[in-house]
């Protein structure tokens, strides 16, 4: 809502001064601490404390500008006309729109960009804003606020009736139209921006893929960037690895691929692996009544190269009924290697790529991906943990706790003063063979153990998927079942799928 509107000008003899306001009185020349002992007198802002803002040096005119006080944001675009006609050879002047503080003022800036244009062509081609002035036997000044009270007659109330139109009808109709002459109309409409679109969110373990062709280089601005990655953007490598042989930092990398989301050239997928988890989505009944996406699906998942030394030895296609049943069995709990196998037989008589097989239900979303999550939860007994991942159970025992901790400590003589080992009495003699046997071939070993194993506790808080964690970890999920089953976490691991 527009809180008030008023025009303000240089004054030759008075300085700056509220010349019209609407509504009235609203602007006054007290200061705040005046305004807060004089209880009941409604929101007004004081002039005094911001003119030096809303008529700024000539340098600082010509432009929009923003002023926040008690509680208020004022707006205003200043202009400084320079000619010999005007004392001092210039006027300056600022039409002031006020808003509360909260109120997004990006619909506002616009409209108080054109009341200044329209207010400037009034004086420039026809002089009405001096004009207005010149006739101080119509005028009485207020000396608090130096603004102008009108008479009943004479071209001296048309400012303040633009100001009072321009108040009324933006804040009943969001739009206004004045017309000052055949030539001066002003033309208001409150328009809300767009809302930016929401950035694409781009991971580093996403697998970009190119869906249509971009345009030629010399169609578009070149992005030293995307020249660097497009090459490597096959659906196959993920943008850590991307980003590791195109030798390009991984920010950049997915700023380039973020960008490309944004114009529907890639879409991303999830890393493939042959133990990762697919289902069907609710759009799978719309794939299997659509002709046209089976023969594109069949085309597509289709393997192109062939072992046979005929070339005219193709496999035999597929049936519609044959590929629906495929992706049919595609259930929650089944691993795709467990898939591959079952269905091996038909994948490889119709020369099928499992890759590709995948991917189609992805780009057409009636297939999605089921991640795998691990949350670790403390247990109370440090002695007996258990780490579930179906029956998966683990036990330390005091005597490999306390190995461990000797060698530990041996490490940490050893690189800081020498090869002496801190213990005063030489340890029992199983903790003594057990000790040599590690020390000599796996000195570093149990640190970088315990450094890994605290870096895995931080992952497995629920919210991170495997793949997050295995890109993150550098291993895979099958070295990552292995590390949950062996090591002590100091809890119980859960895992689940979603």
């Amino acid at each position: 809502m527009l809180e008030a509107v008023f025009y303000i000008r240089f004054h030759p003899a008075r300085g700056p001064s509220v010349i019209y306001q609407s509504p009235s009185r609203w602007v006054t020349s007290h200061s705040r601490e005046d305004q807060e002992s004089r209880p009941g007198q409604g929101p007004l802002l004081s002039f005094q404390n911001i003119s030096a803002y809303l008529i700024p040096p000539y340098d600082l005119c010509n432009r929009a500008l923003s002023v926040t006080t008690n509680g208020h944001a004022v707006l205003g675009y200043p202009i400084s006309l320079e000619d010999p006609k005007y004392e001092r050879n210039r006027f300056t002047f600022n039409v002031c729109f006020v808003l509360r503080e909260d109120v997004d003022a990006r619909p506002w800036t616009r409209v108080v960009e054109k009341t200044a244009a329209f207010f400037t062509a009034l004086e420039v081609e026809d002089g009405l804003l001096t004009a207005e002035e010149d006739r101080d036997d119509k005028t009485e000044v207020d000396q608090d606020t130096n603004a102008t009270f009108l008479s009943e007659d004479g071209d001296q109330r048309v400012i303040h009736k633009i100001l009072e139109t321009i108040r009324s009808q933006l804040n009943r109709y969001g739009e206004t139209c004045i017309r000052v002459s055949d030539i001066h109309v002003l033309n208001l409409r409150l328009e809300t921006p767009p809302k930016p679109d929401t950035p694409p969110k781009v991971r580093t373990w996403d697998v970009p893929l190119l869906i249509r062709a971009l345009p030629p280089e010399e169609d578009c601005t070149p992005d030293l960037t995307l020249q660097r990655i497009i090459p490597f953007l096959d659906g196959i490598k993920h943008i850590s690895l991307i980003a590791t042989q195109a030798d390009v930092e991984v920010k950049l990398v997915k700023r380039g691929i973020r960008e490309l989301l944004r114009h529907d050239y890639v879409i991303p997928l999830d890393l493939f692996h042959f133990a990762a988890i697919y289902t069907t989505t609710a759009d799978f009944t719309s794939f299997v009544n659509d002709t046209e996406t089976l023969d594109e699906c069949r085309n597509y998942i289709t393997a192109t190269t062939s072992t046979s030394a005929n070339p005219d030895d193709k496999s035999p296609s597929i049936t519609n009924q044959t590929l629906i049943h495929l992706y049919t069995t595609l259930t929650p709990g089944l691993p795709l290697d467990d898939f591959t196998l079952t269905h091996l037989p038909t994948l490889t008589t119709h020369g099928i790529d499992i890759r590709r097989f995948i991917t189609f239900g992805i780009i057409k979303s009636f297939l999605r991906r089921i991640h795998k999550y691990g949350l670790l939860i403390p247990t109370t007994n440090p002695t007996t943990q258990t780490y579930l991942s179906g029956s998966i159970q683990s036990k330390t025992s005091p005597n490999e706790a306390a190995v461990r901790e000797f060698e530990r400590a041996w490490k940490k003589a050893a690189l800081s003063s020498g090869w002496a080992t801190p213990p005063s009495d030489p340890p029992p003699v199983q903790l003594s063979k057990k000790v040599s046997r590690t020390a000599s071939a796996h000195g570093l070993e149990e640190d970088f153990d315990e450094e890994e194993k605290e870096r895995l506790r931080g992952w497995l808080d629920g919210t991170h998927c495997f793949d997050e964690i295995c890109l993150a970890m550098k291993m895979t999920e099958k070295k990552l079942m292995e590390r949950i089953r062996r090591s002590d976490l100091g809890g119980e691991v859960v895992l689940f799928n979603k």
